[in-house]
């Protein structure tokens, strides 16, 4: 009898991880229009011409920033309206889209007036960061991972 509750709680367990795991957000998914994390300098340059400002690897462009380096973006963000996620997100929407759009964040972490909603890429190299402030989205990132 031990034994088949032991094997029952071995079972639930591992359904409950597997799918906690398919929570993660496919790659592809990880971008802010056709910008995203990987792509090279060139292809950013040659889809958008040369930014507003340099300083150093951080780049400004009219509607989002981007982080360089070693010729690629490591990091894009926005804080217009303009520029939506693949999955239809921008800034300005209310925050309950978050769930219905890439389910339940990876990590959440709140600051006394933001919350930062974290979706990490199936392969973990990846991650979209999203800002709220009052339920509101103010900024979305997307990143390379360490």
């Amino acid at each position: 009898m031990k034994f088949k509750n032991l094997a029952a709680i071995l079972c639930g367990a591992m359904i409950l991880s597997s799918s906690l795991c398919m929570a993660a957000v496919d790659g592809g998914k990880i971008a802010l229009g056709s910008i995203y994390p990987g792509m090279s300098v060139n292809d950013l340059v040659n889809a958008f011409g040369q930014p507003v400002y340099k300083d150093g690897d951080d780049w400004t462009y009219k509607n989002f920033k981007v982080d360089i380096e070693r010729g690629v973006v490591e990091k894009v963000s926005t804080t217009s309206d303009t520029i939506m996620t693949p999955e239809g997100v921008r800034v300005g929407q209310s925050a309950e889209i978050l769930n219905s759009s890439y389910g339940t964040a990876d990590k959440v972490d709140r600051d006394y007036d933001d919350t930062d909603y974290e979706y990490y890429s199936t392969d973990r190299t990846k991650k979209i960061e999203f800002k709220v402030v009052n339920g509101i989205i103010t900024k979305i990132s997307c990143e390379l991972r360490d």
